[in-house]
């Protein structure tokens, strides 16, 4: 093929590749943009998922410096792949239906991969397969790790400490030393060190590594390395606390803690990776891409326009779910008369957001004060089992452990033990969907889900109960409270509307 074909072929196929990324980019804003706009919020409003607003702009960048690869292919659409993309939109509509943004936000940014590739085709896909994979880091997820990342801190943190023979006690998440007490809260987690260690490690080893294995180490290496390091961050905390006599502990932590450290984390991690690229006379050259076949024009507008009929399917079917969801009538509100309104318990605060209806008062068993705060959603006013939701503020309570116990005819109710420097509570609750009893927030919201589907939903409430305690009667309050929750049991479901 001589020069003036190649140029050709290489302007015809850039025009073609521009033109069908624009129409996918479009098409999945229109389809998916309640998806898109959600995960925008969470990117904005929380620290641990800032880098997601560089996640597309990055990945779009990376497809352009391939823009010479990518002329000299011609576009091969691959229908196998509308398999997963239905399935994913599939996704997208279970999460619509139950609010579940997170089913929404996978959905959201695997089919915008998937439908470029589809549209493309294999080989094209192939040569930009990193940017198309670097786009599910645009998806908020990882705060479900936190606790397991508490854990592990705490854990190597008492191993360091013991290395050096400090006398410690450790009761869960609590560190405790001669000259004081720590505790390994959810923001020492290091969730947002991790997440974002594991991005910029994928990027260094994307941008400046060619052997898989090299990539395939430096990346399970930006996955470990944060955890270390969060580990000594904690134990060099409680090291200071207890060479200081607790005087300069919390200013240790505000000095190596935040930017700083994040900071002396990624330069660690850049200059590891530095250690383990290849060098220079290493490296080899990218194969020559020689001009292939012009794209089939009409292979090209057929599956443009099935690309098309898909969305436009799938966007009728998401308005017609979110009609569903709409509030048609006055629905009823809690039956506040099972209960005597006392004024509500200022030491304990649920926080919940766009409820229809909320009750709470507070009761007295066997000497205790017991806290009681029920909320209601039904059908089209709000969603209950939501990321803004809080049984307790986290400004405030830490959770310090869960556990189920057997309630009326074997019915598992869910406790939590929430500290503070001051308290330490018990908070039991349970959920009521659709006049069905679960336990687990995850199961009441796929129930929830299951109803919405079946046109069935009605509403969706939470009860709360929490009482006071001390350590030193802990174990009775445990016994006491479980009496408590299986009496008052069925006559607090009354409260429900029918």
């Amino acid at each position: 093929m001589n020069d003036g074909n190649t140029k050709a072929v290489k302007e015809r196929h850039s025009f073609t590749g521009i033109a069908s990324l624009l129409l996918i980019v479009l098409l999945w804003l229109a389809t998916f943009w309640q998806g898109v706009v959600t995960a925008v919020d969470i990117w904005l409003i929380t620290d641990t998922f800032n880098h997601c607003l560089f996640v597309i702009p990055a990945s779009i960048y990376f497809i352009y410096l391939k823009r010479e690869q990518l002329a000299l292919s011609a576009i091969e659409p691959n229908y196998w792949v509308l398999i997963p993309c239905i399935g994913s939109a599939a996704i997208y509509a279970v999460g619509l239906s139950g609010g579940v943004q997170l089913f929404m936000h996978i959905a959201t940014f695997t089919f915008l991969p998937l439908s470029v590739w589809f549209l493309l085709g294999n080989t094209q896909a192939k040569k930009i397969l990193f940017p198309l994979f670097f786009i599910l880091f645009c998806i908020p997820i990882g705060e479900e790790l936190i606790p397991v990342l508490q854990e592990v801190t705490a854990d190597l943190s008492v191993m360091m400490l013991q290395w050096i023979q400090v006398p410690i006690y450790r009761s869960g998440l609590y560190i405790e030393i001669p000259e004081g007490r720590f505790l390994v809260a959810e923001a020492c987690s290091g969730i947002s060190f991790f997440i974002a260690s594991i991005v910029i490690g994928c990027l260094y080893a994307y941008m400046n590594m060619q052997s898989r294995i090299r990539r395939i180490s430096f990346v399970i290496i930006a996955i470990i390395f944060p955890i270390i390091a969060n580990a000594i961050r904690v134990f060099g905390i409680i090291l200071t606390g207890h060479l200081t006599n607790m005087e300069h502990a919390v200013g240790a932590d505000h000095l190596i803690y935040g930017w700083v450290f994040f900071s002396l984390v990624i330069i660690c991690l850049i200059g590891l990776g530095e250690l383990i690229r290849e060098k220079s006379s290493d490296i080899v050259a990218d194969p020559k891409f020689v001009p292939t076949e012009q794209t089939l024009l009409t292979g090209y507008v057929k599956a443009c326009g099935v690309l098309a009929l898909l969305t436009i399917v799938l966007f009728i079917w998401y308005q017609v779910i979110q009609g569903q969801l709409s509030a048609s009538t006055t629905p009823r509100k809690l039956n506040a008369s099972i209960l005597p309104a006392k004024p509500a318990s200022k030491a304990w605060q649920p926080e919940f957001v766009d409820y229809y209806d909320q009750y709470q008062t507070n009761f007295s068993y066997e000497s205790k004060k017991i806290d009681l705060s029920v909320v209601w959603y039904p059908k089209g006013h709000g969603e209950l089992v939501s990321y803004a939701n809080r049984m307790y503020l986290e400004d405030f309570w830490t959770l310090e452990s869960s556990y189920s116990v057997n309630g009326p005819n074997d019915f598992k109710i869910e406790i939590n033990q929430i500290v503070n420097s001051r308290n330490v509570r018990l908070l039991g609750y349970w959920y009521m969907v659709d006049g069905k009893v679960l336990s687990n927030k995850n199961t009441a919201k796929l129930y929830e889900i299951y109803k919405v589907m079946l046109g069935q939903h009605k509403g969706s409430g939470l009860v709360m109960l929490s009482m006071e305690s001390e350590y030193s009667a802990l174990e009775k309050d445990k016994r006491l409270f479980l009496e408590m929750l299986t009496k008052e049991f069925s006559t607090i479901n009354q409260m429900f509307p029918e």
